[in-house]
């Protein structure tokens, strides 16, 4: 995968495994992100193979998968690209398959093509020995597909990693001189049109801030195919300097944008695919520790809890309103969620201590001692 959430978990989460002692494989397509990623990473064997076409990938890692050195092998991704053969002479290799989303449940996706990644979906919960997932959406669906596999599932949430979230004190000046004293709310996200009701209410709330003769300005980061789409919408509706498109930032410098900020912004109306994943988006948002303003929806509120400011979905006046409340909170907000709890290290510990009782780490390692013993070369 590129672009995707799934890429940045494994990245983390190899990266944590291997710093923790276990010996970890991952394999990746030849891409150059892939080996920038791993050339410094020394203790994660990375294996790669040419990124062709999607049965070519699969039978690749089913060769791989037919190695018979694995503790456990764990799946990311959803697609014909992640579909592994295991064969009965490999069936005491545990397969464990991520998901922390339905993508066949995109309602922006065409109907057939949603009928099969639901195909795959189905087919992945059948075959998997084991499961984590994000979101309690998605775990009562595997679980009714697979009402035997009892502790063998567990609720993984994402996360992000503990060097990603750095604030650069000369960026976030930068930002703040440009704004020129006028508050800013941020909303992070790609510019795609399978998004288009969250960035649709973004673009509403400028409009509203703007018919209040509010100083505020909305920004908007994220670039994607569908930027110059939006950025038409945005226009014709005479938005003026209320709302801005800073278009794409790298992933380190989100963190002093956040800090650049007054308040977050996040509309999450509930929907299939909304109520399934658990958006990356949000643990940069805590991170921040910066006023939320959201939906009551799936993940989302489960993190925050009551250290948000919710608003009805799709009421943008109610949206502004809360918002104003936000902007009223700067300085004495504190959503006293600790930082470590949110990062991939954390989830790494998590995992592994899973592992360990299903009894799925190379026999040298338990989830308490991550010790290697000299003579092993298991891997997991």
């Amino acid at each position: 995968m590129k672009n995707h959430a799934g890429q940045h978990k494994l990245y983390f989460l190899a990266d944590a495994f291997g710093k923790r002692g276990l010996p970890v494989t991952t394999l990746v397509p030849d891409l150059e992100e892939n080996r920038a990623f791993f050339s410094d990473k020394p203790w994660v064997e990375a294996l790669y193979y040419p990124n062709r076409h999607a049965l070519g990938d699969a039978w690749r890692k089913s060769r791989v998968l037919g190695e018979d050195r694995w503790s456990a092998v764990w799946i990311v991704g959803v697609g014909l690209r992640s579909c592994v053969y295991r064969g009965r002479r490999r069936r005491h290799i545990p397969i464990v398959k991520d998901f922390d989303e339905f993508p066949s449940l995109i309602a922006s996706f065409g109907r057939f093509r949603r009928m099969y990644l639901g195909l795959i979906e189905r087919s992945m919960i059948r075959q998997a020995d084991g499961f984590t997932c994000a979101s309690a959406f998605l775990e009562d669906a595997v679980r009714a597909q697979r009402p035997e596999i009892a502790g063998r599932l567990c609720r993984l949430a994402v996360a992000i990693s503990e060097n990603e979230h750095v604030v650069d004190s000369r960026l976030v000046a930068k930002i703040r001189a440009a704004d020129a004293g006028r508050s800013t709310l941020l909303y992070v996200g790609s510019m795609n049109r399978f998004y288009e009701d969250q960035i649709n209410e973004v673009i509403g709330l400028a409009g509203e801030l703007r018919a209040r003769g509010s100083s505020a300005r909305v920004r908007i980061l994220g670039g994607g195919p569908d930027l110059g789409y939006f950025k038409s919408r945005a226009e014709r509706s005479g938005l003026g300097s209320t709302l801005e498109f800073a278009g794409h930032v790298r992933r380190e410098d989100l963190a002093s944008f956040m800090e650049a900020s007054e308040v977050l912004v996040f509309p999450f109306p509930v929907s299939p695919f909304n109520l399934s994943r658990c958006p990356t988006k949000a643990y940069h948002y805590a991170a921040a520790n910066r006023p939320v303003v959201t939906n009551r929806t799936g993940e989302v509120a489960s993190l925050f809890g009551g250290n948000a400011l919710y608003y009805p979905e799709h009421d943008i006046k109610a949206f502004a309103d809360c918002c104003a409340t936000a902007l009223s909170l700067h300085g004495q907000y504190d959503n006293r969620m600790a930082f470590e709890a949110l990062t991939w290290k954390a989830r790494a510990s998590q995992f592994s201590r899973w592992l360990s009782i299903r009894g799925w780490l190379p026999e040298a390692f338990s989830a308490d001692n991550l010790i290697p013993a000299e003579s092993s070369r298991a891997r997991s």
